[in-house]
C-alpha cells in the first residue's frame, strides 16, 4: 500500500484540521495509506506577543514547507492565513477545501456577546487587527497582549480566569469541537476577518502530478477563488499578517464583492472601500481594490505597522 506523509503543526487545532483532511482523503482513495507528521514550527517557539512580533513572514509554515521540499512529507497543510503571498520556490498550492466560517468570535465565561460584554473587561489578542477593530466598537475595553495555542488562549479565560474574554477565529472553535457553549461570533460586516481565514492551504511539490492529482480531489473552487483574491489584495497592499488588514470577500449571484480595510496601529483612523466586479475578475478586483486603498493613504498605516 502506497503511503504518502501529510505535514502540519502538531497543536490540536492543526492536528484537528489535518485528521479532518486525512479523513477525506482517504475516503476518496482507500488504497492510500495517509500518515500524519507532527511538526515544530518557528512560531510555535515564542511565548511572548514582543519576540512574536519580530519574527518575519512565514514562521508557522517555513520548517513544514522545508520538510516538503526535502521529500519528508508529500503533503503540507497550513492555516492559509499563516501562508506567505508568495509562495516558497518549488512549491504549489494543491487545493483549498472548503472553508469554514470566515468571522471571528468573543470567548468569555458567560457568553456574551462584543455588545453584551462588561464595560472595562480584559481582552486578550495577539493581533493587531482584532484590537483596532475592538478599540474602535469597545473603546472601553482593556486590551492585552495575547498568542499561543487555541487552547492556551481559552485557559486564560475559562481556567486562569486572568481575562475576561478573548477573540478567535470561529472556524478553529468549530473545527476544535470544544468550548461551544462559551463563545459567540461577532459578526464580518463589522468586525473584518484576516485574509484567508476559516480557509485551508494544502501544498506539495511543483511537478508532483501524482499527488497533486490525489490532493486535489478536496479542492473547493468558489473558496479557491475569494482566497486568491484575498492573497492578491494582500500582496498588492504590500502587507502581512501581522499588519492591521481586514477584508470580507462573498460571492453573490454571478459578482464577486470584496470590503476591505486598513487600520492604523497608534490612533482610531482606518480606511475602509468596497468594491464589486464579476465573479470571473477577482483577481482584478482585488488589486483594484488595494490600489485604492493605497490612494487613499493607507501606506502611512502599514508603514506606521511595520516601524512599531
Amino acid at each position: 500500500m502506497k503511503t504518502i506523509r501529510i505535514g502540519t503543526r502538531g497543536s490540536l487545532l492543526a492536528l484537528a484540521q489535518s485528521g479532518e483532511v486525512a479523513k477525506a482523503l482517504r475516503r476518496r482513495h482507500p488504497k492510500i495509506l495517509f500518515e500524519i507528521v507532527k511538526i515544530k514550527t518557528t512560531g510555535d517557539e515564542f511565548k511572548s506577543v514582543h519576540l512574536f512580533k519580530k519574527n518575519g513572514i512565514g514562521i508557522f509554515t517555513k520548517e513544514i514547507e522545508r520538510r516538503l521540499l526535502d521529500g519528508r512529507v508529500d503533503i503540507a497543510i497550513h492555516s492559509m492565513k499563516d501562508l506567505p503571498t508568495k509562495l516558497a520556490h518549488g512549491l504549489t498550492l494543491a487545493a483549498v477545501p472548503k472553508r469554514g466560517k470566515v468571522s471571528d468570535a468573543l470567548l468569555s465565561r458567560e457568553r456574551h456577546s462584543l455588545e453584551t460584554l462588561p464595560e472595562g473587561s480584559r481582552v486578550g489578542t495577539g493581533s493587531p487587527r482584532r484590537k483596532r477593530q475592538l478599540a474602535r466598537l469597545r473603546p472601553d475595553l482593556k486590551l492585552v497582549d495575547l498568542r499561543g495555542t487555541l487552547d492556551t488562549r481559552v485557559s486564560k479565560v475559562l481556567h486562569d480566569k486572568t481575562l475576561d474574554g478573548v477573540v478567535v477565529a470561529r472556524a478553529g472553535l468549530e473545527r476544535l469541537k470544544k468550548f461551544n457553549r462559551y463563545w459567540k461570533e461577532i459578526s464580518p460586516d463589522i468586525f473584518l476577518p484576516a485574509v484567508g481565514q476559516g480557509a485551508l492551504a494544502l501544498q506539495v511539490r511543483r511537478g508532483d502530478a501524482v499527488v497533486g492529482k490525489i490532493v486535489r480531489v478536496l479542492n473547493h473552487k468558489e473558496t479557491e477563488r475569494l482566497a486568491i483574491a484575498e492573497r492578491e489584495f494582500l500582496a498588492r497592499l504590500g502587507g502581512g499578517c501581522r499588519v492591521p488588514v481586514g477584508i470580507l470577500s462573498k460571492k453573490m449571484g454571478s459578482r464577486i464583492r470584496l470590503k476591505a480595510a486598513v487600520f492604523s496601529v497608534s490612533t482610531g483612523s482606518f480606511i475602509e472601500a468596497v468594491i464589486e466586479r464579476p465573479w470571473t475578475q477577482g483577481v482584478k478586483a482585488a488589486r483594484l481594490l488595494a490600489d485604492g486603498l493605497l490612494k487613499q493613504g493607507a501606506g502611512r498605516f502599514l508603514s506606521e505597522a511595520r516601524a512599531s
